[in-house]
C-alpha cells in the first residue's frame, strides 16, 4: 500500500512538471502582408460596419469598429483609415501587441499612445486586461502589414540560478574532496548545492588566454593535479530544468568542458555536450535539458587537460502566479497598479521609477505611501529611504511581501521630474536667441517673449510662431504642448500673402502642421479642417475656402478619390461664377486645374456642393503667361524652374484622361533649378518633356539632408502611362558626400508605366533611377542615354531595358577613387528584369559589381558590355562573380546573366562558362550552383519584342530628320511631314514651328532645322544654312545614331559655328568620324 501511494505521489508530481514544461506563451498573429491565416486580406473588409477577424490561433479574433472608418485587406498589406479601431484581446498585464505598418505610415495610437515607429510594442496595462482588450486607433492614413498579441503563460522559463564564480568562495582543487558548495535557486526557491571534487574555485581569477574574464570554475588535471577520482561538479536535484548556458574557455586546443545531466527516466547519466571547444579563448554554449528532478555534472572533456567555466546559469520553469507579488498603492492620491510599473531585474527584485512635479510633495515617512495591497500574500514591511535635497531630492521605499513562506521585495524610487531645455533658434536654423525651462510633463504655458523679439522679420514677411522643425507646414508648438525633453524651437517667418498679380502660394493640405491662421490668402469658412496625411482636410457641403488672387491665373488642386460627388466651384469678388470641378477624383491625388480668366484682384470664393477632401492647394497669379503655346505644345521660358513647374501642372492637368491626346513641354537650354523642392509629378497621361539637348536643358533639385531617402527626394516623381523624355539631364545634388552612410537621392522615381527615356542623362549617387510601378509589372525604355551613381544606382520592378547606355560609377569618398559600387538592384515581379544591352561602364570607383538582388524574385542580364576598366570589376568568387552573390535580404537572385564582357579594345575577358552559388544577406540559405554565362542562343533571345510585346519604344524614340535646308531671300525652307520643327539660330534655340518655312531677313546668321518624331523628340539637324551658303550634312542610310560634339567634347545638339565633330554609328557597330566647319 505504502509503494503504491508511493507510485502515486511521484507520477502525480511528473504530471505537475509535464504540466509545467508544456505550459508556454500563446502567439495569435493577423498578417496582412503574407495573407496568414489564408484568405485574411480578402475577408478583411469593413465600411460603416464592425466585425471579427480570425487569427492564427482558433478561438482568438480582432473585434474591428470602423463604424466612422476603413479596414480593408489588400494584396501586401491593409488600409486602415482614420477612425477605425482594432480591439486585440488580452489576458494578463504581461501579454504584449505588437503592430507592425508600412514604411512610414504608422498613424495611429496603441494603448492611447501614439506610435512612433513602424514596428510598435505595447504591453497591456491592468486596465486593459479588466476591459479584455488592447485598442488600436488610426488617426491618419495607415497601412498594416501585421497585428500580433502574445498571451504569456503564467508558467515562465526563468533563470532559476546564475552566477560568474566571483560571489563564491575560494576553493582549492587540490583539496577538494566532496566539498559542498550551498545555493539557492530565484522564484522556486530551492535549496541546492554543488558538490566539487578535483575542482578549483577562483572568485578572482584570470588568464592571458582569456583576459575579458574575472572568475571562473575550473576542473584540474587527472591524474596529474588530482587523483583520489576523476574531476567533477555534480549539483543536488532541482525540480525541473528546461536549458543550462556557459561561456567555457581553454588554455589549448583538444580540450573543453563536458556536460552531462540525469532526472527522471534517465537509469544513468546522459551526456549533452561532449566535445572539444572550438574557440579557445572562450564560446558560449546553450544546452537543452527539459528534465525533471535533474542533477548536472561538470566534467572535463580530456580528463588529464584543465577546462573552464566562468559563466553558467541554470533556467527552469516557474509558476508565476505563486509568488508573492504586490498589488497596488496609492502615491500622493494617485493610485497605481503594482504590474504597469516594476520590472524585474537578474537579482529578482521588482523595480520601478516614479517621478513626480517639484510642486508635489515628496514621498517620506512623513507622507507615505498609502492602500498599499497585495495580489498574492501580505504586505511585511515597507521602509522609506530619503536622499539628497532640493530638486535632486528622492526616496526610495522598500515593500517585502510574503506568501507561502517566501518574499518578494519591490523597490519604488519616487523623485522630482527633471526641467528640460528649450532652445529658440533664428530663422536660419543655427542662431540660438533664447533658452526655456519647463518641467517634464508640464505645458509650455508662455512662450519666451524675449527669444520672439529677436527674430528677423524682413519686410513684407510676418512671424508666425515656433514649428518643431526647419520644414515647411510642420508641427507648431502652442502653449499647452507638453514637454517630454529638451526641445528646439525655429521661428517662423514667411510672406505676408496678397492679391498679388504674380505671387505663387502652395499650401500643403497633408500636413498636419499645416495652419490656416498663418495664411492670409487661405480662409476657411465653416467646418473645414485637417483630417489626416492621406486625405488632407476635409470639408463639409457649403464650406468655403476664401483665397486672395491678383487677376488671371488659376487654382491648382489635388483631389480625393474619398470625396463625395460635388462640385467645387470658383467665383470671383464680384460673385461671378469662374469655372467648377467635380470634388470626387477618378484616381486619388489627380490634379486639377481651375482657370481663372477674370481680371478682378481681390478675394476669390472656392465653394463646396458636397463633402469633399483636398489633398492640397495652389494659387498661381499669372497675369503674365508662363510658357507660349501652340496647339498641343508648350514652349517653357528658357532656364525658368517657375514657368516649367507652371506649364507641367497645366499639362498634368489637361492630360489627366487615361486617352488623352499627348502634349508635349519643350525646355530651351538652361537649368531649371527646383530649389529643395522634391517629388514633382507628373500626373498627367501621354506627355512628353523635350530639352533642347542633353548636356545643357537642365532640371535639378537639391533636398535636405535630412530629407535624405529613395521615395522622398526624387528630382521627378512620375505617375502618368507614356511619359516620354528626350535630350534632357535630371540631376538630383543632395549633398551625398555629407549625408553620412546613406544618401540615396532619385532623380526619376517612376510609378508609371511604357516611360521612354531617349538621350536622358540622370547625375546623383544611390539610387539615381528607381522604377517603381506598384504592382512591379511596369515597362520602361532608355536609349543612348546616361546615368550615375554609386549604389544600387538603378533599382526597383519592372522589366527595364537598357539599350546602349552610358553607366558612370561615381567615387564613395569625395577627390578619390575610393569605394565598390554595385550597378543594379532589381526588385522584380515580372518576367525579364533589368536588362542591359550594348551599355558602356566607366568606372570612377575603386571596383564594383554589375548588381545584386534586391527584392522578390530578382532577374538582370547584360548583354554585350563594354567595360572601360575592365580590371577593376569585383570577381573574387567569394563575395562577388561579377554580381554580388549575397542577397540584400532573404530574395537570393533567381536569373542573374551576361554573355560577354569586352574590354575599350572590344576583346572578350570573360569565361564562356562559370558557376555560381547565389545566397541570401547573411548566408544561411543558397541556391543550387548555376551557370551565370549565356550562350549566344540564349543572349539572342532577350529581344525588344520578346520583352514588350506589342509596345515598340524603340520605334516610338527613333529620330526624324528634316530635309537638306535652304535659305534665299531671306525665307528659310526645308521639306518632310514633321508635326513641328525646332529652329537654331548660332547654335541656340530660336523657335518651334509647324510649318516647312520661315522668314527670318538675317543674312548674317547660321540655321539650323531639327523634326520631331511622333513623341516631340527632335533628330540632329540635317544641314546648316548661313549668309548664302548652304553647308549640308546628310546621313548615309545605314547609320542608326549621329552624335555631333564641339572641340572640348560637349555634345551638341545641332550644328555651331566653327569646328563640328561628327560621329555616325552604324548597324554594325562600326563608327565614322568626320569634322563640319560652319563660318
Amino acid at each position: 500500500m505504502k509503494r503504491n501511494l508511493l507510485r502515486f505521489g511521484l507520477l502525480s508530481l511528473l504530471l505537475v512538471f509535464a504540466c509545467i514544461a508544456k505550459a508556454q506563451d500563446v502567439t495569435a498573429i493577423w498578417d496582412f502582408q503574407k495573407n496568414l491565416p489564408e484568405g485574411i486580406n480578402t475577408a478583411t473588409n469593413f465600411q460603416g460596419t464592425t466585425g471579427e477577424v480570425n487569427s492564427t490561433v482558433e478561438g482568438i479574433t480582432m473585434h474591428v469598429d470602423a463604424t466612422t472608418g476603413k479596414l480593408k485587406g489588400r494584396t501586401s498589406d491593409a488600409q486602415f483609415n482614420t477612425g477605425t479601431k482594432l480591439q486585440i484581446p488580452v489576458k494578463s498585464a504581461k501579454d504584449v501587441v505588437t503592430v507592425t505598418s508600412y514604411p512610414n505610415y504608422h498613424n495611429y495610437t496603441i494603448g492611447g499612445v501614439a506610435a512612433t515607429a513602424d514596428v510598435t510594442d505595447h504591453k497591456a496595462t491592468s486596465a486593459e486586461v479588466a476591459q479584455g482588450y488592447v485598442e488600436v486607433i488610426a488617426t491618419g492614413g495607415c497601412y498594416l502589414y501585421q497585428v500580433k498579441v502574445v498571451h504569456v503563460s503564467s508558467i515562465q522559463e526563468k533563470a532559476l540560478y546564475s552566477t560568474d564564480f566571483t560571489n563564491w568562495e575560494k576553493v582549492d582543487g587540490k583539496t577538494a574532496n566532496n566539498t559542498v558548495v550551498k545555493l539557492k535557486t530565484l522564484y522556486s526557491k530551492e535549496a541546492f548545492s554543488m558538490t566539487l571534487n578535483g575542482i578549483e574555485i577562483n572568485p578572482t581569477g584570470t588568464n592571458t588566454k582569456f583576459p575579458d574574464r574575472t572568475g571562473y570554475m575550473k576542473t584540474l588535471k587527472y591524474t596529474g593535479e588530482y587523483s583520489t577520482a576523476e574531476p567533477s561538479a555534480v549539483t543536488s536535484a532541482l525540480a525541473n530544468i528546461t536549458k543550462i548556458t556557459l561561456h567555457q574557455a581553454a588554455t589549448g586546443s583538444k580540450r573543453g568542458i563536458k556536460v552531462s545531466v540525469k532526472g527522471d527516466g534517465d537509469t544513468d547519466w546522459v551526456a549533452i555536450h561532449n566535445l572539444s571547444i572550438v574557440k579557445a579563448s572562450g564560446e558560449d554554449l546553450s544546452l537543452d535539458v527539459n528534465r525533471t528532478n535533474c542533477q548536472i555534472k561538470f566534467e572535463g572533456f580530456a580528463l588529464n587537460q584543465n577546462a573552464f567555466v566562468t559563466d553558467l546559469a541554470i533556467y527552469g520553469k516557474v509558476d508565476m502566479s505563486k509568488p508573492p507579488m504586490l498589488g497596488s498603492f496609492s502615491l500622493n492620491g494617485e493610485k497605481f497598479q503594482a504590474v504597469d510599473i516594476f520590472n524585474e531585474d537578474a537579482t529578482g527584485k521588482q523595480l520601478a521609477t516614479i517621478l513626480i512635479s517639484k510642486k508635489a510633495t515628496l514621498i517620506s515617512e512623513g507622507n507615505p505611501l498609502t492602500d498599499i495591497t497585495a495580489d498574492n500574500g501580505t504586505i511585511k514591511s515597507t521602509t522609506y529611504t530619503t536622499t539628497s535635497e532640493g530638486k535632486d531630492q528622492k526616496t526610495v521605499v522598500t515593500i517585502v511581501v510574503e506568501a507561502n513562506g517566501d518574499e518578494a521585495t519591490y523597490e519604488l524610487t519616487v523623485a522630482f521630474k527633471p526641467d528640460f531645455t528649450l532652445t529658440y533658434y533664428n530663422i536660419d536654423g543655427t542662431t540660438a536667441i533664447g533658452t526655456q525651462k519647463v518641467e517634464q510633463d508640464a505645458t509650455i504655458a508662455s512662450f519666451n517673449k524675449e527669444a520672439e523679439g529677436k527674430v528677423t522679420v524682413a519686410d513684407g514677411k510676418k512671424f508666425r510662431g515656433w514649428a518643431t522643425s526647419l520644414k515647411q507646414d510642420e508641427k507648431k508648438y502652442t502653449t499647452s504642448s507638453v514637454i517630454t525633453s529638451d526641445a528646439k524651437l525655429y521661428a517662423v517667418v514667411t510672406d505676408i500673402e496678397t492679391a498679388n498679380s504674380t505671387a505663387r502660394y502652395d499650401f500643403n493640405l497633408q500636413k498636419e502642421g499645416f495652419c490656416a491662421d498663418d495664411h492670409e490668402a487661405f480662409c476657411v469658412e465653416g467646418n473645414g479642417k485637417w483630417h489626416d496625411t492621406t486625405h488632407g482636410w476635409t470639408f463639409s457641403a457649403g464650406d468655403k475656402i476664401k483665397i486672395l488672387m491678383g487677376g488671371k491665373g488659376y487654382i491648382k488642386m489635388n483631389l480625393c478619390q474619398f470625396s463625395t460627388t460635388g462640385d467645387i466651384t470658383l467665383t470671383d469678388p464680384k460673385g461671378t461664377v469662374i469655372a467648377s470641378v467635380d470634388a470626387k477624383a477618378s484616381k486619388d491625388g489627380l490634379s486639377t486645374i481651375l482657370q481663372n480668366t477674370s481680371t478682378e484682384s481681390g478675394e476669390y470664393t472656392l465653394t463646396f456642393a458636397a463633402g469633399a477632401y483636398l489633398h492640397s492647394l495652389s494659387i498661381v497669379n499669372m497675369t503674365e503667361p508662363a510658357y507660349a503655346q501652340e496647339g498641343n505644345w508648350y514652349t517653357v521660358k528658357a532656364g525658368d524652374a517657375s514657368s516649367f513647374l507652371t506649364t507641367l501642372e497645366i499639362v498634368n492637368a489637361a492630360n489627366a484622361a487615361a486617352d488623352a491626346s499627348r502634349s508635349y513641354i519643350f525646355l530651351p537650354n538652361g537649368t531649371y533649378d527646383l530649389g529643395d523642392k522634391c517629388l514633382t509629378q507628373i500626373s498627367g497621361n501621354n506627355i512628353s518633356i523635350i530639352g533642347e539637348s542633353m548636356d545643357n536643358t537642365i532640371i535639378v533639385n537639391k533636398p535636405a539632408v535630412e530629407n535624405e531617402g529613395i521615395g522622398t527626394t526624387a528630382t521627378l516623381l512620375n505617375l502618368s502611362n507614356n511619359l516620354y523624355l528626350q535630350d534632357i539631364t535630371l540631376k538630383d545634388a543632395l549633398d551625398y558626400y555629407k549625408t553620412g552612410s546613406a544618401g540615396r537621392a532619385v532623380c526619376l522615381q517612376d510609378r508609371g508605366t511604357q516611360t521612354i527615356c531617349k538621350n536622358v542623362k540622370m547625375l546623383s549617387y544611390q539610387d539615381t533611377y528607381y522604377s517603381n510601378e506598384p504592382n512591379g509589372k511596369g515597362q520602361f525604355y532608355f536609349e543612348d542615354s546616361e546615368i550615375h551613381g554609386t549604389v544600387d544606382y538603378v533599382c526597383g520592378g519592372g522589366d527595364v531595358y537598357f539599350n546602349r547606355v552610358l553607366f558612370v560609377n561615381e567615387s564613395r569618398k569625395e577627390g578619390e577613387k575610393s569605394g565598390e559600387d554595385v550597378i543594379a538592384a532589381p526588385n522584380s515581379k515580372s518576367e525579364w528584369g533589368y536588362i542591359f544591352k550594348d551599355c558602356t561602364i566607366e568606372n570612377k570607383a575603386k571596383a564594383f559589381s554589375l548588381g545584386r538582388s534586391w527584392n522578390n524574385i530578382t532577374r538582370l542580364t547584360w548583354l554585350n558590355t563594354t567595360i572601360n576598366q575592365k580590371d577593376e570589376i569585383l570577381n573574387d568568387d567569394k563575395k562577388y562573380a561579377y554580381f554580388t552573390i549575397n542577397a540584400m535580404g532573404d530574395a537570393m537572385a533567381d536569373k542573374f546573366r551576361l554573355d560577354v564582357l569586352k574590354d575599350t579594345e572590344g576583346n572578350v575577358f570573360s569565361p564562356t562558362k562559370k558557376k555560381v552559388i547565389f545566397k541570401n544577406s547573411d548566408a544561411t540559405k543558397q541556391k543550387a550552383e548555376e551557370n551565370i554565362i549565356l550562350t549566344d542562343e540564349e543572349a539572342a533571345t532577350y529581344t525588344l519584342d520578346a520583352v514588350f510585346g506589342d509596345w515598340k519604344p524603340e520605334a516610338k524614340a527613333a529620330q526624324a530628320t528634316a530635309t537638306a535646308t535652304t535659305l534665299k531671300d531671306g525665307k528659310l525652307s526645308w521639306t518632310g511631314d514633321a508635326k513641328m520643327y525646332l529652329v537654331a539660330k548660332d547654335g541656340k534655340f530660336y523657335t518651334l514651328t509647324t510649318e516647312n518655312s520661315l522668314n527670318v531677313n538675317d543674312d548674317k546668321a547660321s540655321f539650323t532645322v531639327r523634326a520631331a518624331n511622333d513623341m516631340g523628340g527632335f533628330g540632329t539637324a540635317n544641314g546648316t544654312v548661313s549668309t548664302g551658303i548652304n553647308s549640308t550634312m546628310t546621313t548615309e542610310a545605314t547609320a542608326i545614331k549621329t552624335a555631333i560634339f564641339a572641340v572640348d567634347g560637349t555634345q551638341l545638339s545641332n550644328l555651331q559655328k566653327g569646328i563640328n565633330i561628327i560621329v555616325k554609328t552604324f548597324k554594325d557597330g562600326s563608327k565614322k568620324t568626320s569634322k563640319v566647319i560652319v563660318k
